[in-house]
């Protein structure tokens, strides 16, 4: 029996659009699965908010290397991640390329009023620590720059698949999987 290649499964979305939780729901479907934060790298590293470029580059790295060597040991890879240019994109869809996975990139879409009733909510009511911290640099005045920021990457990226994600969880995490396939 054969087993299928690895897939590396981009979620893409502005802060609040809920790609952590769904990819940690898409990775718990499949064995092995790794559901990547890169938020969570980069506050693990000291004093990663007084040195915001470099600390955000370094867990880059890291996550890259994270990445490689699941995917070279033939499990799946979920990363949830904000894209705002698409050099990091593409040297991710070719760590894929590079061993033999498959690459799926999809973006989850809000409106800028739907968006900013997120990150306020998520302001109010933050139910992960590094949430709280991340306030400090993002809000809901911050909406409409990162829905554009979102289509300029998009214009970029004309294979990238969107999502509507202005419902909850469940209907979006069904979207995401009927994209993506078994």
């Amino acid at each position: 029996m054969s087993q299928r290649a690895p897939i590396l499964i981009l979620l893409g979305g502005a802060p609040g659009s809920g790609k952590s939780t769904l990819a940690a729901l898409l990775a718990a479907e499949r064995p092995l699965a790794l559901a990547l934060d890169i938020d969570v790298i980069k506050h693990a590293l000291g004093g990663w908010d007084e040195e915001l470029t470099r600390s955000g580059l370094q867990a880059r790295r890291l996550a890259t290397a994270m990445i490689g060597q699941h995917l070279a040991d033939g499990h799946d890879v979920v990363l949830g991640q904000y894209f705002a240019r698409t050099p990091f994109l593409e040297e991710l869809e070719q760590l894929a390329a590079e061993h033999g996975a498959g690459f799926v990139e999809a973006v989850l879409i809000l409106d800028e009023q739907t968006l900013a009733q997120r990150l306020q909510g998520r302001r109010d009511r933050p139910d992960r620590p590094e949430q709280a911290r991340n306030d400090r640099f993002v809000g809901p005045d911050d909406a409409g720059e990162l829905v554009r920021s979102i289509e300029d990457v998009l214009a970029l990226r004309p294979t990238a698949r969107r999502v509507d994600a202005s419902g909850n969880i469940a209907e979006t995490l069904a979207s995401l999987r009927a994209l993506q396939g078994p």
